[in-house]
């Protein structure tokens, strides 16, 4: 199937709109202040996610980068900083930088296409590494000249720490949120797009990422860090985007306590602001691998679903084109559950199409079937198939019907279709009709051909009478 192109733009009612400003201030409250317990080492968090964090969240939703929103986060910053025991002055000079960092990035990715924000395309990892790269050089601009006002830090060593810093939490943390499912008020897109995003896999790529990780711990050396790439890429051909982010973020993450910590043994010493620069840039630089992978794979996987859907489904009307109707109809017709459970095909036909075309033109032809089959579509069950045979001539599979029941819905359809009314401006508005013919499979094996066949003499009964009406044909045996 397709997949969204497009988030739907996040409203919100005024008062939905102040819980989630002070969830988002919260949210970066909590973050900072798990950054800052994080710091065995100088005067930088050895991870701080509060910044990819709220750029994220501002990126995924819009409606929160308001005044209020931006204020809100500004003050979680501080009161971070604050609580845990820094100076006022200083809490503000440093926490300038972030925001200077996070408001940079949410410009950058406010250009870039709804398909690039959300990592679909073959490029979109390289742009968020650009865009990263931009807001992470911004803020340590900023904070390279706090921390040298407030510390007497050399400039050029606090230039590099914070930008190390800032890069490797966007490109680690950053993607989750961009690649994470597209909610749309509960609809059913929106769960497709979670269930798609969690599809099941093979356990080991999972497997051999927790084996690599306990080896990096055991084995230590400098290339330690490196030891879970494999098993990650494995994990990027194997898993969808968003688990993929989401994996890479914890490895990455991890990685960056671990030598901070002194638990991940590199043979050189952990608490060394180079050793800390060498590997916050080779874990950034890690991360990108798995993470173009999946996106790739994404993307692969979005063409192959707009190209399979422009063979299976009629560009027009936009239901089953004739040669996917009738492979799938077919493999429903010969299922024994099918057959045991009854089924019943219908023809459906336009009625006066062709005079509707000789008098109104082909441009009004193709509104009416466009607007048929959108109402067929939606009388008929999600299960149900639908497609288009060609011209004005259209065919429903029913599984699991009773003659009965489906002589309902063929009357549910004539109702639905009598009701459409076309607005034609000048020349009025013009009403519809189909005829309907029904075929049911007795017993037996009996094909789909054969039910067409008799479902159309049906449908041509239906006409003979006088249209805008349904005919059932005896039912089929093998």
């Amino acid at each position: 199937m397709l997949e969204r192109t497009a988030a739907r733009p996040l409203v919100l009612k005024p008062f939905h709109h102040s819980f989630w400003i002070a969830g988002l201030g919260l949210i970066v409250f909590v973050a900072c202040v798990l950054g800052i317990l994080s710091r065995p080492v100088g005067m930088l968090a050895s991870i701080w996610p509060a910044n990819a964090i709220l750029l994220g969240l501002l990126v995924r939703n819009p409606a929160l980068a308001s005044p209020a929103g931006w204020s809100s986060a500004a003050l979680a910053y501080v009161l971070a900083d604050v609580a845990t025991g820094s100076d006022l002055t200083q809490a503000i000079s440093l926490n300038a930088a972030n925001m200077v960092g996070v408001i940079i990035g949410y410009a950058l990715f406010a250009r870039l296409s709804s398909e690039h924000r959300h990592l679909r395309r073959a490029l979109s990892v390289l742009h968020m590494f650009v865009n990263a790269s931009l807001a992470a050089i911004g803020a340590a601009i900023v904070g390279a000249a706090a921390v040298h006002v407030a510390f007497g830090a050399p400039l050029s060593e606090a230039f590099v720490a914070w930008l190390t810093t800032e890069l490797v939490n966007y490109v680690v943390i950053l993607p989750v949120f961009l690649a994470a499912p597209i909610f749309s008020d509960g609809s059913r897109a929106g769960a497709a797009s979670i269930a798609a995003s969690a599809r099941a896999g093979s356990p080991w790529p999972l497997v051999a990422l927790l084996v690599s990780c306990a080896a990096a711990l055991v084995i230590g050396g400098p290339g330690a860090f490196a030891f879970p790439v494999p098993a990650l890429l494995w994990c990027a051909l194997t898993y969808g985007l968003f688990s993929v982010t989401v994996l890479t973020a914890i490895v990455g993450v991890l990685t960056q306590i671990a030598v901070a910590s002194g638990a991940l043994h590199l043979g050189v010493s952990a608490f060394a602001e180079a050793t800390l620069t060498s590997t916050r840039l080779g874990t950034t630089l890690l991360a990108l691998c798995p993470l173009t992978v999946a996106s790739v794979d994404a993307a692969r996987r979005a063409l192959i679903g707009r190209l399979s859907h422009a063979v299976d489904y009629d560009f027009l009307t936009q239901c089953l084109a004739r040669s996917a109707f009738m492979s799938r109809a077919a493999a429903l017709v010969a299922a024994p559950a099918a057959r045991r459970s009854g089924t019943v095909v219908m023809m459906l036909d336009i009625d006066r199409f062709k005079a509707i075309n000789d008098t109104y033109g082909h441009a009004v032809g193709d509104r009416v079937l466009t607007a048929v089959a959108r109402t067929v579509r939606a009388t008929l069950r999600s299960d149900d198939l639908f497609g288009r045979l060609g011209g004005e001539e259209f065919a429903v599979v029913l599984a699991r019907q009773s003659p009965a029941d489906a002589l309902k819905v063929a009357e549910r359809l004539l109702e639905a279709v009598r009701a459409l009314e076309l607005d034609l401006e000048q020349d009025g508005k013009l009403s519809v009709t189909i005829s309907i013919g029904a075929a049911e499979v007795s017993t037996g094996e009996a094909g789909l051909d054969r039910l067409l066949l008799a479902a159309d003499r049906a449908l041509y009964q239906a006409k003979d009478a006088g249209r805008d009406r349904v005919r059932c044909a005896l039912p089929v045996h093998a």
